[in-house]
């Protein structure tokens, strides 16, 4: 665990022509400088074929895809850029971006200079970006049956910020097969990167990556609940095999609500990475919590938490 936190402030506006403007602005603070996180515009309701279009520019979090049990993003592809969400074509959704990821930067003293904070920068964070870019896509609002289906391509490649000799390209797949019903939730998530991990703006030659992961969560009851995740994930290097691994990971969490306020939660957790060279790793967690939130239910924050 480490100190620190986001602080986001967000503005929304309507125009007189009725376009909903949002302008909105994240500062993050942990273990180095303040940093600008998100820094971008977005706005609807300007297109008349296509109302519900969100038209954005600037830096967010962008494709980020979470799993909360596990904290892990499948997907990250946070910098600036440009894009349009929601766009509907005969029911179907689109989201298409072009985003280049922030360049970073450690900030050091300068000895004498006309800067009067004698600061090279202020954050890991520069204004620019370091010459990765992302062409991402997400397809969704996708019915078969009672599944909902959602599908993302994305497409790496480098500026010649980049040294020619270091430039790669990558792309990646993901599906995502929902099933939502009055007692909770189960999804399907399969990746699949070449020459990259979970983001193609970090690109390895050669380097090939499959996730596939089952989550959900049921309720028995309004109090009672559990959430629960099987992840697997091989990282196989064609050039280089010292690091080549399979890991495989479960989670349960059952949960108790007492009330709206308080809650007990105990948690347990077990992983294995498989390593081709070195042998492998075992490892396990048992976490029991009480918790104070804003409401009853796992999602609802704020929430203060007390656990051993």
């Amino acid at each position: 665990e480490s100190n620190g936190g986001e602080f986001q402030i967000s503005k929304a506006f309507k125009s007189a022509q009725g376009a909903i403007w949002d302008l909105n602005v994240m500062f993050d603070h942990w273990s180095d400088e303040v940093n600008l996180k998100k820094a971008y515009v977005g706005v609807t309701n300007v297109l008349e074929s296509n109302p519900n279009a969100y038209i954005w520019a600037g830096r967010d979090f962008h494709q980020r895809p979470q799993q909360g049990i596990n904290d892990y993003f499948w997907m990250n592809h946070d910098g600036q850029g440009a894009g349009v969400k929601n766009f509907d074509i005969g029911g179907v959704q689109f989201d298409v971006a072009a985003v280049s990821q922030v360049k970073s930067c450690s900030p050091e003293v300068m000895a004498d200079e006309t800067n009067p904070s004698r600061i090279t920068c202020t954050g890991s964070s520069d204004t620019g970006d370091n010459g990765h870019y992302a062409l991402t896509t997400k397809t969704h609002n996708i019915k078969a049956g009672p599944i909902d289906v959602e599908v993302y391509a994305n497409y790496g490649f480098d500026s010649k910020a980049v040294d020619s000799d270091a430039r790669l390209e990558a792309w990646q797949g993901g599906l995502v097969l929902s099933h939502t019903n009055d007692s909770g939730v189960n999804k399907v998530i399969l990746r699949y990167s070449d020459n990259s991990d979970n983001s193609v703006y970090n690109k390895t030659d050669d380097l090939t990556t499959v996730y596939a992961s089952f989550e959900g969560s049921h309720k028995f009851t309004q109090q009672a609940q559990v959430e629960y995740l099987l992840a697997f994930h091989d990282y196989d290097n064609g050039k280089d095999n010292t690091d080549n691994r399979k890991n495989y990971g479960a989670i349960v969490r059952p949960m108790y609500f007492w009330n709206d306020v308080h809650s007990t939660w105990l948690e347990a957790g077990y992983q294995r990475v498989d390593y081709d060279q070195g042998g492998d790793n075992h490892g396990w967690k048992l976490t029991l919590s009480q918790n104070i939130a804003i409401g009853m239910g796992p999602e609802f924050r704020p929430m203060l938490r007390f656990y051993v």
